[in-house]
């Protein structure tokens, strides 16, 4: 306690006072200016973001309803016909393997992640119901899939 009386009675000369106040102000200074660089820095980075964001909903919003062709229910046989209408959709079917329930279970290898997306869309419109899915990025422009149908 007598430590802080001490500070307090200190008598401070003029220059010494006004190296003080420089110092205060020059220390704001350096702190506001370090503040307005990291809320630019954080603002930029949100921007990035939603025009990221923006622009994954506009290529969705894109795929018109006429690009999806339609196509009458799928066949008895499952298989068969998602097999042929990947075909359709230039994808090729690595493996497929049957399974109980009037389920399919199919791997993809790198495909065009556009074709997929309208083939999984072409699927879904003719009454077969994806299960499951899998979905990793192989690189730019394509991706492979493991995917599970019922119908």
């Amino acid at each position: 306690m007598e430590l802080i009386n001490t500070f307090f009675k200190i008598r401070l000369t003029r220059l010494n006072q006004i190296i003080l106040i420089s110092a205060f102000c020059l220390m704001s200074f350096y702190l506001l200016i370090s503040l307005i660089s990291f809320l630019n820095n954080y603002t930029s980075n949100l921007k990035k973001e939603n025009e990221i964001t923006i622009s994954r909903i506009e290529f969705l919003s894109a795929i018109n309803d006429q690009e999806i062709v339609s196509r009458t229910n799928f066949s008895n046989n499952l298989a068969s016909s998602v097999n042929s209408s990947a075909i359709n959709n230039n994808l090729n079917i690595d493996r497929s393997l049957p399974l109980s329930n009037n389920e399919i279970s199919i791997w993809i290898n790198e495909s065009n992640f556009v074709d997929l997306f309208n083939w999984l869309i072409e699927i879904n419109n003719n009454n077969v119901e994806i299960t499951k899915m899998n979905i990793r990025r192989v690189s730019k422009d394509s991706v492979s899939a493991q995917l599970t149908f019922k119908s």
